[in-house]
């Protein structure tokens, strides 16, 4: 049963299939070349539209992420400020908390100068339009600096807990960076030389700025307080042992990001080396002077300027590379927008010579079938004019040779025939003179039976004798003929042929026996 049905099936879809292709047979029928032409080259132009299509959109996506994680860099290294100028004033509050009032001095400018990042932060926001999660958060982030500050100014915090509140706040600040670099893309770049540059300096050289500035609150603390408890100690080695963690990742992302592009390597090249050597620089110095020191000889600000230049040229060097991003994702983007543009060139470039092509094709082939069209019907109408017709060596040429000979041969097929028919008129011409000039001359006709003569003659014939035609005016009509010569023409067509048959029969053989 169910072999039956499958075969009911199978006939029904053979039939329908054989009924669409007899319908498109018919209708391909009536349309001639150029619209079949036609109908082939939109048949190409929706094949290539669909990959053409996919380039293109792809290439407006890549364009759109390219802007739109330009536009992130900016807050998002305004961000990177803040929380540079947070660890200054979290190791200046520390010093000055740790009874240090050279650094104490300092404060209120680097309190300034945060405060003005900060409003730069928020002009960046509300350029970029920051999504509300980072807004809320930085509000808040706001906020608690505030009170921090005020806390801080009136020296009402130990020094362990300004470095804990201030370490805090800027872990804050640096999740709602991480939160912009997931926001526009930053950290999903498809190039490998952006991504690794964006890995180094807006990820990595954050972190060991913010471990740096750690070191530096601390150390600068336990040498204004001239002291180093155990367990400090063994945080401080803990700290110092993650600061080397994280310079060889920033490092080697910046070592990739330079290997991919020359540029990168021309401009930043030598500042990752000079940033190397400061970063172990200060760490020696955290070891001589801090954790391994027996006494506490250096003093605190010394100590607080030397890793100040370490983490101020770190962050220098994100800020080059930051700008290096922006105009690395600006090269991007208008590197896409050429290749649009050479593709659409291209694209409108390749169709006007297909179209161009393909009506030459046309022509190429319907001019000749035209002609073929034309010398047929004029053929068939018996117009055996004409001259020769240029026509190439293809099928169609090859139809029109065998035209232009079919007429060729028509002509002397005409020319004979009209040639033997002029012939057969002059010869049956010739004998129809003949036959005539071979008749016997006609017998006298009995006086009687002659035609008399118009009674109205204008003279009259001397002796009483008939006028002849020579004396009557050429004008006159002939006179009709007498009665009596009528009877005798109908006696003669009636009694002749009796009379001849009689003759006939007595001249028989039959008769005469």
């Amino acid at each position: 049963m169910l072999t039956v049905a499958d075969n009911t099936v199978r006939s029904l879809c053979f039939q329908h299939l054989r009924m669409c292709a007899l319908i498109a047979m018919s209708i391909l029928h009536r349309l001639g070349l150029l619209q079949k032409f036609m109908i082939l080259g939109t048949i190409g132009l929706m094949m290539s539209a669909l990959p053409t299509y996919l380039y293109v959109s792809d290439s407006l996506r890549s364009i759109a992420a390219a802007r739109h994680e330009s536009v992130g860099a900016v807050p998002a290294l305004v961000v990177n400020k803040v929380v540079q100028l947070m660890q200054v004033h979290r190791g200046l509050s520390a010093g000055m908390l740790g009874g240090d009032e050279a650094l104490a001095a300092r404060r209120p400018a680097a309190r300034d100068a945060l405060e003005k990042a900060m409003a730069e932060v928020a002009a960046s926001f509300a350029a970029a339009q920051v999504p509300a999660a980072q807004n809320s958060a930085w509000t808040q982030a706001q906020q608690t600096w505030k009170t921090l500050e005020q806390a801080v100014a009136a020296r009402s915090l130990q020094t362990a807990q300004s470095t804990a509140q201030h370490t805090q706040l800027i872990a804050s600040i640096m999740l709602i960076n991480e939160g912009l670099l997931h926001a526009y893309g930053l950290q999903t770049d498809p190039d490998a030389d952006t991504n690794a540059l964006i890995q180094a300096s807006l990820v990595h050289a954050p972190m060991l700025g913010e471990k740096l500035g750690v070191l530096r609150a601390q150390g600068s603390g336990f040498l204004g307080r001239g002291e180093l408890p155990p367990q400090d100690k063994g945080q401080l080695v803990v700290l110092r042992q993650r600061v080397t963690e994280l310079q060889a990742e920033t490092l080697r992302s910046f070592d990739r990001a330079l290997e991919r592009n020359p540029q990168f390597r021309q401009s930043m090249g030598s500042k990752t080396q000079e940033i190397q050597g400061l970063i172990t620089q200060s760490l020696q110095l955290l070891e001589s002077e801090v954790i391994n020191a027996t006494e506490f000889k250096l003093p605190a600000k010394d100590y607080f300027d030397h890793f100040t230049r370490t983490i101020e040229a770190l962050y220098a060097l994100n800020a080059q590379a930051a700008g290096n991003l922006t105009q690395a994702l600006d090269n991007r983007v208008s590197n896409l927008q050429q290749s649009l543009l050479w593709v659409a060139v291209a694209l409108v470039a390749t169709l006007s010579l297909t179209t161009g092509v393909a009506l030459v094709f046309v022509r190429s082939m319907t001019q000749p079938l035209a002609q073929a069209v034309q010398l047929s019907r004029a053929v068939a109408q018996g117009d055996l004019s004409g001259g020769p017709i240029a026509h190439g060596t293809n099928e169609v040429g090859q139809l029109l040779e065998a035209l232009l000979q079919m007429r060729r041969q028509l002509t002397d097929v005409v020319r004979n025939v009209r040639g033997g028919s002029e012939s057969v008129a002059t010869a049956s011409v010739q004998i129809a003179q003949g036959n005539i000039d071979c008749r016997p001359a006609p017998k006298a006709r009995p006086a009687r039976w002659r035609k008399p003569q118009h009674p109205w003659s204008n003279s009259t014939p001397p002796c009483g004798k008939t006028p002849t035609a020579r004396s009557r005016p050429a004008s006159w009509p002939p006179a009709p003929a007498p009665w009596p010569c009528r009877a005798a023409r109908w006696w003669r067509k009636w009694w002749t042929p009796c009379t001849a048959s009689t003759r006939r029969r007595k001249k028989s053989p039959t008769s005469s026996a």
